[in-house]
């Protein structure tokens, strides 16, 4: 029995691997292969998960490349194993996606996180490529932008850093205001001293004079006497 494109048909599981089911094709020696991507319209990781050998399925023909034979059991109603995708345009969908996204899975990649012993040619400094410098050809540089959650937290509620910081003045006194105050305290009993001296002073002036205006009476009735 020849297999043709398209073709459905009810296969039993030869075998059954994690990547996939082997099919019989009813008249033919030949097996076809259902990827885990064709078991079903939801992921499956693991086919062993979904089949055992000796199950019944319904199957379609969806590729022919060297001899090997591709089939899908999610194009194909699994109860009555009706055509559910007549026109192709499943497999076309799924055949972009794999060739856009390409499974690497078990595939190492390799990722430099630094640069070293590498000197641009652009601005003379080390640490970067000339294809990473941010010096322009008019001998103007530039430097990078935070990322944005930096730059909202540094820049974010302005009024509130304020009224947070006159809240925190008000309340807590600082360096500078001690300070201040500690001056103000240094001249009012400079004041002070300098009031009690004036009013030793005057006083002891006053005294003074008062003597020696009593001094000067006693002399002048002294002489008036004589």
């Amino acid at each position: 029995m020849s297999v043709n494109a398209n073709d459905i048909f009810i296969g039993e599981v030869a075998s059954v691997q994690n990547y996939g089911a082997f099919i019989k094709i009813p008249g033919n020696k030949q097996q076809g292969l259902v990827h885990r991507t064709q078991l079903s319209r939801v992921p499956v990781d693991d086919a062993t998960e979904v089949l055992s050998k000796g199950d019944k399925v319904w199957a379609k023909v969806i590729g022919m490349d060297d001899g090997k034979i591709s089939l899908s059991m999610k194009l194909v109603d699994q109860g009555s194993g009706r055509d559910l995708d007549p026109n192709g345009v499943q497999i076309f969908q799924d055949e972009q996606r794999r060739k856009i996204q390409p499974n690497t899975k078990g595939k190492k990649t390799i990722q430099l996180d630094a640069i070293y012993n590498t000197k641009c040619v652009k601005c003379g400094t080390g640490g970067h490529l000339a294809k990473d410098c941010f010096k322009s050809t008019s001998g103007k540089t530039y430097d990078i932008l935070p990322e944005n959650d930096d730059v909202e937290e540094s820049t974010t509620n302005p009024i509130q850093s304020k009224s947070s910081d006159i809240v925190n003045q008000d309340v807590l006194p600082t360096e500078a205001s001690l300070k201040k105050k500690k001056k103000k305290k240094k001249k009012e009993l400079k004041k002070k001293k300098k009031r009690k001296r004036h009013l030793s002073v005057s006083s002891s002036n006053s005294a003074s004079s008062e003597e020696s205006s009593k001094r000067k009476s006693k002399k002048h009735k002294k002489r008036k006497k004589n």
